[in-house]
């Protein structure tokens, strides 16, 4: 990459810019949360945070969380470190790599997965949610069209070399037309094919607007070594952005209220749009795809802090309990925690169930609502791995004052696995009784509770579907159901 570096105080005297704004910029209140990263989003971004040059954002101003841990199957300890902006996410997916390689931080493929509806927990392994993101592509948040799960029409169809030619086609609610006075846009007009192999092996191919390749190769002041320096390309687009996987279309959206019409063109990693109307350093920019990104995955189970009472439910860290059970092979339940990595930016409690032949990984929180299950990951005793659960929204369990005789609630949620289809599963709670219950253990006071769930047993967790006993300070001491039973034999606390 050619550049040519100025000295500090020379650039900051010929743009007369106070020297101070060559102190480092902080971007926010949230750190970076690894110094690649900031290295990234310094690179481009920091220019424009201090006012030096005027053009559209790459990752966005600052940080929008702080570093979270995701699960990737691949990367040490199953999670990776990842950070999100405005305009996308970046991943450190293999921290014992080359730091000083161009793909030791990557961007993530935010496009594919959001028009998908697909999250990808590893190389090999996805979340299926069902259906691809309801959250509009350009414009205001409230646009109802189009929306990344309204892209799945479009993305994957390869299409022919039109270079000469202009991007026309309109993409509406009611299908495809044509906006013929774009042609007399320049910025409109197809100046380069760019062909890959696609998704299933075979050749594709899409064209790329003039406005959007002179974005990709645009050159500019960037920071470099503590300095600045000229550029030419400001980024590798390919890394940035990704492949193409449709042609560029037209839609009408509000923006700022406004009706306006915005040129869309998909790629893996961001999306790209042009606004005839932007002044000229705005006409092009990257999606708000980190933002959209973001809302998509975390909106339905947003961080949480264990901020109840743990021990209430016989979750307090360090808890071990031994079931004897009709099978004839015991039961073991550890809790550890809490864990952050499960549901990204969550304080979780973790409690390892071994039963038969798996060994099941149960993920909790644990806030002043009460006891909710975020899902599980199962193994088998060996420790390959099976499958992965997350319930969108968190399934509410029980909260303290539910335990009234009587009373009975319903908690509903999504259902997603790496294994089946998204499907919506409920589980409704009846209080029986307050009663002293015999078990190996001991005689305790416990609630009776009868649990019904709407999914098959074979994909919940056998206490989910039964009568269960449940204790205070203990947790649940017993079950049964029609298969299978099991009762607390050894119950030993916190050291």
């Amino acid at each position: 990459m050619p550049s040519w570096r100025l000295p500090v105080v020379l650039v900051a005297l010929t743009l007369g810019l106070p020297l101070v704004s060559w102190l480092p910029v902080r971007a926010s209140e949230l750190p970076f949360a690894d110094p690649a990263f900031a290295a990234r989003w310094q690179r481009v971004d920091r220019p424009v945070a201090a006012g030096i040059v005027q053009r559209s954002w790459l990752w966005g101003p600052a940080p929008l969380t702080p570093g979270w841990r995701e699960r990737y199957q691949e990367s040490p300890g199953r999670s990776r470190l990842v950070q999100y902006f405005d305009k996308g996410r970046m991943e450190l997916t293999h921290p014992d790599g080359d730091p000083s390689g161009a793909w030791y931080v990557t961007g993530g493929l935010l496009t594919r997965e959001l028009v998908s509806g697909r999250i990808q927990l590893g190389d090999q392994l996805f979340l299926d949610t069902g259906r691809g993101a309801s959250i509009p592509v350009a414009g205001d948040p409230d646009n109802p069209f189009p929306t990344y799960a309204d892209l799945a029409a479009v993305v994957d169809r390869p299409q022919p070399d039109r270079t000469g030619q202009a991007a026309t086609q309109v993409l509406s609610p009611q299908g495809w037309s044509e906006r013929p006075e774009a042609s007399a846009d320049p910025g409109a007009r197809f100046v380069t094919y760019v062909s890959y192999v696609g998704p299933v092996g075979e050749p594709v191919g899409y064209n790329i607007p003039q406005a959007f390749w002179d974005f990709m190769q645009r050159g500019g002041l960037v920071w470099e070594d503590d300095g600045i320096a000229e550029a030419q390309p400001l980024f590798d687009w390919l890394f940035v952005l990704g492949y193409p996987i449709a042609d560029p279309f037209w839609v009408e959206v509000r923006v700022g209220g406004t009706p306006t019409w915005v040129l869309v063109q998909p790629f893996e990693r961001r999306i790209l749009t042009y606004t005839p109307s932007n002044p000229p350093d705005w006409r092009v920019e990257m999606g708000n795809i980190g933002q959209h990104y973001l809302r998509w995955r975390y909106e339905k189970t947003p961080p949480a802090r264990v901020d109840g009472d743990p021990g209430f439910f016989g979750l307090r860290p360090g808890t071990r309990a031994l079931y004897s059970s009709t099978s004839r092979l015991d039961e073991t339940w550890q809790v550890t925690g809490p864990d952050a990595g499960f549901i990204a930016g969550s304080q979780l409690l973790v409690r390892e169930e071994f039963r038969g032949s798996s060994r099941w990984i149960t993920y909790w929180a644990v806030t002043d609502r009460g006891l909710a299950l975020c899902g599980w990951e199962r193994f088998t005793r060996a420790g390959t791995f099976i499958e992965t659960v997350v319930f969108w929204p968190a399934l509410h369990i029980l909260a303290p004052e539910e335990l009234v005789e009587g009373n009975s609630w319903e908690s509903t949620a999504t259902y997603l696995s790496t294994r089946v289809s998204a499907h919506p599963v409920t589980l409704r709670f009846q209080v029986d009784e307050r009663t002293l219950v015999g078990t190996p253990y001991g005689v305790v006071p416990a609630w009776r509770l009868t649990v019904e769930a709407s999914d098959p047993p074979t994909l919940l967790l056998s206490y989910l579907d039964s009568t269960l006993w449940f204790s205070p300070d203990l947790g649940i001491v017993q079950w049964s159901s029609d298969r299978y039973a099991a009762q607390l034999r050894e119950f030993v606390p916190p050291s």
